[in-house]
């Protein structure tokens, strides 16, 4: 059941689902601490969290990958069929582009490595019950990158239909992990330009942000 934001006062209801009790434990002291009127429910599994969810409503679920039976992204596709509303935060040890990708094509509002900073922890909470993007540790980001990067001269710019010469460029940057300093040097263009660049391509790819644009461009590349 999801609900929205602060709908009992200023609580934030919470639901942390992870097969290890110390790592549940741990993780509830972090939210309660970081994140104002957090109120956290604790699951061991998958089946313990669906019926958490049909007996009281939710602001934001945080879901571990590797649990034993149904695991995290088995348990986010059923959120987000049943409670398609309710954003669900993949928090996890795997910084690998499998476990990312699977979990941003299924709908995940964030992907969080446990060794993250308290405080970034909590900016994803903040920002995954605001609807305004997807929040992704930059490992992962990098690891993404790293995997489906090639040469230049190899992959040259990526093909991606409706997309200006430059747009697809600018792309093909983006899979390969490249600043907007980076860009902006590579391409001889200013980084306004850049930015200008991203907005029109965020616009026609209809993403919010640059690893959405990312994982859309490594789908095309893999389904060519």
């Amino acid at each position: 059941m999801a609900r929205g934001a602060g709908t009992d006062g200023d609580a934030v209801k919470m639901l942390l689902v992870d097969d290890l009790a110390l790592v549940r434990r741990g993780l509830t002291h972090v939210i309660t601490t970081y994140v104002e009127g957090a109120e956290v429910t604790e699951a061991p599994g998958a089946d313990e969290a669906v019926e958490s969810l049909r007996r009281s409503p939710y602001d934001v679920v945080l879901v571990d990958v590797g649990m034993p039976g149904r695991d995290g992204i088995d348990l986010l596709k059923e959120i987000r069929s049943t409670w398609p509303d309710l954003p669900v935060i993949i928090l996890t040890n795997h910084a690998d582009e499998e476990h990312l990708v699977a979990a941003l094509r299924e709908g995940a509002a964030g992907y969080v490595l446990k060794d993250s900073a308290p405080e970034d922890l909590a900016g994803a909470i903040t920002t995954a019950m605001s609807g305004s993007g997807v929040v992704v540790s930059p490992l992962a980001v990098s690891n993404l990158a790293e995997a489906f990067a090639q040469p230049a001269e190899e992959a040259g710019p990526v093909q991606y239909p409706g997309l200006t010469r430059r747009e697809r460029e600018i792309l093909q940057l983006l899979t390969e992990g490249a600043t907007n300093w980076e860009m902006s040097r590579r391409l001889h263009i200013s980084e306004k330009t850049v930015k200008a660049h991203l907005a029109t391509l965020f616009r026609k790819l209809d993403v919010q942000n640059r690893t959405q644009a990312a994982l859309l461009a490594v789908g095309a590349r893999v389904h060519a």
